[in-house]
């Protein structure tokens, strides 16, 4: 499994490198991150990136004390599924 983070974006464009390596299957998220930005970057949704790790981002917001709205919670460390 190969992860990705926002520092090595810079052969990434449209989903694949310029070499032609296929998408990362996940996403290590970093400080000022969420899930548009980072959806932007992969050319896909944040609807499609919550679905796929909506477990993971509720059970850490509500860790953090949140109640609801959980969508709009990721935290720097967590490690996203792309695909």
């Amino acid at each position: 499994m190969t992860e990705l983070n926002v520092n090595d974006l810079t052969n990434v464009a449209g989903g694949a490198s310029k070499g032609g390596s296929k998408l990362p299957d996940t996403y290590k998220v970093v400080a000022g991150d969420n899930l548009s930005t980072i959806a932007a970057k992969f050319n896909t949704t944040w609807q499609k990136l919550y679905a796929l790790n909506k477990d993971l981002i509720i059970k850490d917001a509500k860790s953090h004390g949140v109640k609801d709205h959980f969508e709009n919670y990721i935290y720097p460390g967590q490690v996203l599924k792309l695909k």
